[in-house]
């Protein structure tokens, strides 16, 4: 599983950060992706689910 934050889409709101602290840290204006998840990623998909912009973005 790969997972990336579109910048430009992004508006900051922390939510993903809030859901998963260990892969989501927002840093100036967008959420970055700290650390690539490891296993399934509930906590991920349930980020990317809750983005109010769509900006997550999950491979695999």
């Amino acid at each position: 599983m790969t997972v990336t934050v579109d910048a430009a889409r992004c508006i900051a709101c922390g939510m993903c950060a809030y859901a998963a602290p260990e892969v989501f840290r927002v840093v100036g204006k967008a959420s970055t992706v700290i650390a690539q998840p490891q296993g399934r990623g509930g906590k991920v998909r349930d980020a990317a689910n809750g983005c109010p912009v769509n900006a997550i973005r999950i491979d695999g």
